[in-house]
């Protein structure tokens, strides 16, 4: 007989803390057991854990719990106003998977029976965007804010200096007319709730896919001293299911490498502005799945059909990635090369689609140090050897499946598992066992922008990712 229970504990004094608290920073957690299977989902409120600190995380937990490291996922939001990297390293972590296990414990003890009612939400486009697009005659381009929204919401851009591209403003015949940022987003939202045998809820878990970078926004005005602890829009997001639930409510994210809330821009510059703006979205979101909810909710399904899995595979890096700490550490004279060949070939009249090339090679030199060894921690041996080893983890939950993947995932990589796996719902979620950079694909690391300079990589990696889930998973199924 499947079992559950929720807890939610503050990550207030795990880390050394740099900005004030405005909200609370929470680990989220979601326990499920039958008679053969544990399972513990911790939804982090973070920004980016090195894998190695998420597997100590997974350890700590399961020595001091029971619950099998494998079965342990480490999901994080990837929030733009929460402590990432170096941050959760060590002592940090030790004492976050301490206090994490300790309230664990007491979930273990208190899981009860569970029944459970979804709803499946269709918001389509009317929350989220995609921000990244093909400019004719220029490439690939990504906007993190500043997108302007016609009279039907579509979202556009008209502004080069929205586009990271370095102050390079290209006189193009498409700029005169709107250049929509209407590539595909996950259009589907989902909120589970759990009530107990006498009807009262346990807890709910809500999923929605979507970059939570709007506690921020400031930033993308140039301020640069409004940062506070936030856990935005999935926070409030939250708040308000359990101020109508009377429960806790867990969020998790699904693929968002290249999706974002529609958020307001203009004026946005103080912390209290953009506060405003993640309990707006939040609640949108919020009031969307309940409404659903009310019009159609079913049963979840046989909820004693659960079991988890995962697995680890190796990924070729990029053929242009550094190979040792010593490429990385000329880096920076790279970037300054890279720069002044940029200007020389816009001064020499160079074709805009060439300058977008060394725009790219200039993010990239510039940011790669910081990348290796800050956010995603990859180490010298890694870099030698040429690959990288990431981890997939699945749980089956009557009707549905979700997957979680490493890193952030394109919208594409949804596309392609509710595709593949038809035979149950499936949910894909994004950053689970710790951050592993941008997930390109072979699309868009011929399109160039964001994605294309943040990761690490390569034209094969993404295909044999999908083998391998498919191998994998169709076995985890039958």
């Amino acid at each position: 007989m499947a079992k559950c229970s929720f807890g939610k504990v503050s990550l207030r004094g795990t880390f050394q803390e740099c900005w004030p608290y405005v909200t609370e920073l929470y680990a989220r957690l979601f326990y499920l057991c039958t008679d053969s299977t544990e399972v513990l989902i911790a939804a982090m409120d973070t920004a980016d854990t090195f894998p190695r600190e998420a597997a100590r995380f997974r350890e700590w937990v399961s020595r001091e719990t029971g619950i099998p490291a494998g079965n342990i996922w480490y999901h994080e939001l990837q929030l733009h106003a929460a402590p990432g990297s170096e941050l959760l390293c060590g002592e940090s972590m030790d004492r976050i998977a301490g206090r994490v296990s300790e309230e664990v414990k007491r979930m273990k003890v208190r899981s009860v029976w569970f029944s459970c009612q979804v709803a499946e939400a269709y918001a389509g486009t009317q929350l989220t965007l995609n921000r990244e697009q093909y400019v004719a005659g220029l490439g690939g381009v990504t906007v993190w804010a500043g997108l302007k929204y016609d009279g039907k919401g579509r979202p556009y851009c008209q502004d080069p200096s929205r586009m990271l591209l370095r102050g390079y403003r290209p006189e193009l015949p498409v700029f005169k007319s709107p250049v929509y940022f209407d590539n595909p987003v996950d259009p589907l939202a989902y909120l589970f709730v759990f009530p107990d045998k006498k009807g009262e809820v346990l807890g709910t878990v809500s999923r929605f896919a979507a970059h939570p970078d709007a506690a921020v926004l400031f930033e993308s005005h140039g301020v640069l001293d409004q940062y506070h602890y936030d856990y935005d829009w999935p926070g409030y997001l939250s708040e308000k299911l359990e101020r109508l639930f009377r429960a806790p409510s867990m969020y998790l994210n699904g693929p968002c490498a290249d999706l974002a809330a529609k958020k307001h821009f203009d004026g946005i510059v103080t912390y209290e502005k953009s506060a405003e703006e993640c309990r707006r979205i939040g609640e949108e979101i919020a009031d969307m799945l309940l409404s659903c909810f009310a019009r159609k909710m079913v049963p979840l399904g046989d909820a004693d059909n659960c079991k988890t899995v995962r697995f680890a595979t190796e990924l070729p890096m990029r053929d242009d990635f550094p190979h040792t700490m010593d490429e990385i550490a000329g880096m920076p004279l790279c970037a300054k090369q890279a720069e002044r060949s940029l200007w020389e070939a816009v001064a020499d009249g160079a074709c805009p689609c060439q300058v977008k090339q060394l725009i790219d090679d200039c993010y990239r030199a510039e940011r790669m140090p910081d990348f290796v060894d800050r956010i995603a921690g990859i180490d010298e041996r890694t870099l030698q050897r040429g690959t990288l080893r990431v981890d997939v983890t699945a749980l089956r939950l009557g009707d549905y499946l979700f997957v979680g993947l490493p890193g952030e995932s394109l919208v594409e990589m949804t596309e392609w598992l509710r595709s593949t796996f038809t035979g149950v719902k499936t949910i894909p979620l994004d950053q689970v066992n710790g951050y592993y950079g941008y997930m390109a694909t072979p699309s868009s690391l011929t399109l160039g922008g964001y994605t294309y300079w943040y990761s690490w990589t390569g034209r094969e990696s993404i295909p044999k990712l999908k083998e391998d889930i498919v191998r994998e998973l169709e076995d985890f199924l039958d």
